[in-house]
């Protein structure tokens, strides 16, 4: 049964004016984790933007870009981020580049409180060496190298994620756990303040 309105009584003791919860950030910076321990924690549905995506296909976010080309993911991305528009009492964990889609990321800002998961450029790179999966799961952004593009990606990304967010988290040597708790305190306290 979903809920009318994102309800964190749990960690504030009262209504919260928020319908989601959103989480977003680069490639490997825990959103997915984040996000299902998140919605465990507070009794709320969780969707991921790129599963959602890829969903209908049957192939991971890689498989997906190889057969149809980063265009024509951005496109379903933007369709994806549009379609959650109705959804309440959800945590939704997005893929790093739903940043870029403005319109989109506007539209679905509203009654939404947004989380940057960050974390340091060398966090990351190591995060992706250490996954043995992710060169099998994650596409390159660039066609160049899968560690170097790291660097200019988040360049290029942070003052998006800085802009189009309402809380900072970083993730930087912390346990998903932790982070967990952060963002159950940031929403406790958050109220009814947006930072825009």
């Amino acid at each position: 049964m979903m809920k009318q309105h994102l309800d964190t009584s749990v960690a504030a003791g009262k209504k919260s004016p928020f319908d989601r919860i959103i989480l977003t950030g680069f490639r490997a910076t825990g959103k997915s984790l984040v996000g299902r321990m998140l919605a465990k924690r507070l009794d709320l549905d969780f969707c991921d933007t790129d599963t959602l995506l890829c969903a209908g296909s049957g192939l991971c976010v890689r498989e997906y870009v190889d057969r149809f080309g980063w265009p024509d993911f951005r496109r379903r991305e933007e369709e994806v981020l549009l379609g959650l528009r109705s959804r309440s009492s959800v945590v939704i964990a997005t893929g790093g580049g739903a940043i870029l889609h403005e319109q989109a990321w506007r539209t679905l800002r509203k009654k939404s409180i947004i989380f940057w998961l960050r974390a340091d450029c060398a966090t990351i790179e190591q995060r992706l060496a250490a996954d043995g999966n992710s060169r099998h799961l994650r596409p390159s952004l660039t066609g160049g190298d899968f560690l170097g593009e790291v660097r200019e990606q988040l360049a290029l990304r942070s003052p998006l994620y800085q802009r189009g967010s309402d809380v900072v988290i970083d993730t930087d040597g912390r346990p998903p756990s932790e982070l967990v708790r952060e963002i159950v305190q940031a929403l406790s306290t958050a109220g009814g303040r947006k930072k825009h």
